[in-house]
C-alpha cells in the first residue's frame, strides 16, 4: 500500500473512513508463501487450504473510495438574501473581534 507521509489528517470523519477502508483490504489480503515447504512459511501467510483456486484481481481498484456527492439543487433567491450584503456582515465582525 503506497503511503505519502507528507499528508496529514485533519479531519477525524475522513480518518476513520481510510481506517475502515484498510481493514477492508487487510481482512481480503491472501498472501502467499514465498517458498514451498515448511521452511517457506512464515507467521502471516494464508494457509494452503485457503489458497487453492484463488481468483488474481486484476481491477484497477481493490476497493474503491467512496466520494460523497456534493450537488445541491438550484433554488430561488429569497428576498432577504439579496438585502443581505456579505461584505458589510464580514466587515462588521471583523471590527467587533
Amino acid at each position: 500500500i503506497a503511503v505519502d507521509h507528507r499528508r496529514r489528517n485533519k479531519c477525524a470523519e475522513s480518518l476513520q473512513a481510510n481506517v475502515n477502508r484498510l481493514k477492508l483490504y487487510k481482512s481480503k489480503l491472501l498472501i502467499f508463501p514465498k517458498k514451498s515447504g515448511k521452511k517457506g512459511v512464515k507467521k502471516g501467510d494464508t494457509p494452503k487450504s485457503e489458497l487453492t483456486n484463488v481468483a488474481q484481481n486484476t481491477l484497477k481498484e481493490i476497493i474503491p473510495v467512496e466520494r460523497p456527492t456534493l450537488r445541491a439543487k438550484a433554488r430561488a433567491i429569497t428576498g432577504e438574501e439579496k438585502e443581505a450584503s456579505a461584505f458589510k456582515t464580514l466587515k462588521k465582525e471583523r471590527t467587533n473581534m
